[in-house]
């Protein structure tokens, strides 16, 4: 089985919004061993669209399509379908009163154009939606016997969970691979090329699938195992997942759902600690990773942000960020502290060159200082990975 996506909408050829899905769905596709050979976009043209369904269909036997599954005229990629595979749409009734029982539970009357959602046709496999309004589509056409065209919402939260929950279990069962067994580890400190090169056996193996995504927290090492027999789905996983372990010692920091906050606030809680946060120069980014996690807001004692200073280093960065922890740690309900200090000046082109200075101090006692880390970027982008480094540091800080 080859697959090709479709991202549908003419908003994506006109640049108003990056097509996140395709990128999602390429990564799930390599993930359960199913090659992907083409990724097209589409805008909202019914001959266009035709075309492009066409096309995938004569090169693969997957074709996954996103976007167009809307109530407006413009959204066509269910009439396209159809026509390609030769039926006349009709309303379902179940699928009606769903849709105007979502609409209802919001207090709303269901308008008449919503109606178009509740369409099927006679090869269709309806695929539900529990967070939107558009169902998805998994069509196997009569005219065109071993093809699948999946058609999902544009909107990434409801496609995410549709292509999860429901498209791709309905897939691997085609493909006789009726048991998907995955594990996310999630590391950092390694880029993903330096990763994928340590792992690059691994990869190559492609049993169980071994691969590499560069992530905002760091990079993630998704290992998937697929069969029919869970015991040794499970077995051929796990093998991998230890290897992998060996191999990335003190790098990992999580697994599958796991967030940073979610991980610090476990180790928090055991050791019974409530952190203080004083951040300089940082523009809260620390304090954000902990403080938007509801997983994560018992852990939070509370968090000072002081502005960023251009003004050059003045050598005295290393006792300042020390007595800004242990400033952290005395503050109300806290009794651990961690500090962060961002220093640097402007580059061209609207780049900022800056050091890291992070601290960690235990209420009464002095303070430990890491060494500084540089980073030269867009300021936000330097702020970000300088909260990853904190936040690693602190982990490091609290690991037995």
């Amino acid at each position: 089985m080859r697959a090709h996506i479709i991202s549908i909408g003419s908003e994506l050829l006109l640049g108003h919004i990056t097509d996140t899905n395709a990128t999602f769905l390429a990564q799930e596709l390599t993930a359960v061993g199913i090659p992907l050979v083409h990724v097209t976009s589409a805008g909202d043209d019914r001959n266009e669209l035709r075309g492009a369904i066409a096309h995938a269909l004569s090169l693969t036997d997957l074709v996954i399509c996103s976007g167009g599954i809307g109530p407006t005229d413009d959204d066509m990629t269910r009439e396209v379908i159809a026509e390609i595979a030769g039926e006349t749409p009709t309303l379902d009734p179940d699928l009606f009163e769903t849709l105007k029982s979502f609409f209802a539970n919001r207090g709303q009357n269901m308008p008449e154009r919503n109606a178009k959602q509740a369409w099927t046709i006679p090869s269709c496999e309806v695929l539900p939606n529990p967070i939107g309004t558009a169902p998805g589509w998994m069509v196997r056409p009569a005219n065109m016997p071993g093809k699948i065209i999946i058609a999902m919402p544009g909107v990434p939260r409801e496609m995410y969970r549709m292509w999860r929950e429901q498209a791709l279990p309905r897939i691997l069962k085609d493909a006789g691979n009726n048991i998907i067994d995955t594990l996310t580890i999630k590391t950092i400190g390694i880029g993903e090329s330096a990763a994928e090169q340590e792992l690059h056996d691994l990869v190559l193996a492609a049993d169980p699938i071994v691969a590499t995504y560069a992530k905002d927290d760091g990079v993630h090492v998704v290992v998937t195992a697929t069969g029919d027999d869970a015991g040794e789905v499970r077995k051929r996983r796990d093998s991998a997942v230890e290897e992998i372990y060996r191999r990335f010692s003190g790098l990992i920091w999580g697994i599958d759902n796991e967030t940073w906050a979610t991980v610090l606030a476990r180790m928090l809680a055991r050791d019974q600690r409530k952190l203080g946060i004083i951040e300089l120069g940082t523009g809260g980014a620390l304090t954000e990773l902990l403080a938007r996690d509801l997983d994560a807001i018992d852990a939070l004692a509370q968090s000072v942000l002081r502005p960023l200073s251009l003004a050059p280093d003045n050598g005295n960065t290393n006792d300042q960020v020390a007595k800004l922890a242990e400033e952290a740690a005395a503050l109300p309900g806290a009794n651990i502290g961690h500090a962060t200090i961002l220093v640097g000046g402007r580059e061209p082109e609207g780049l900022f060159k800056g050091q890291v200075w992070v601290a960690t101090a235990i209420a009464g006692q002095p303070a430990v200082v890491t060494d500084p880390v540089n980073f030269r970027s867009t300021l936000p982008e330097v702020q970000r990975r300088a909260a990853m480094h904190a936040i690693d540091r602190l982990r490091k800080f609290l690991t037995p």
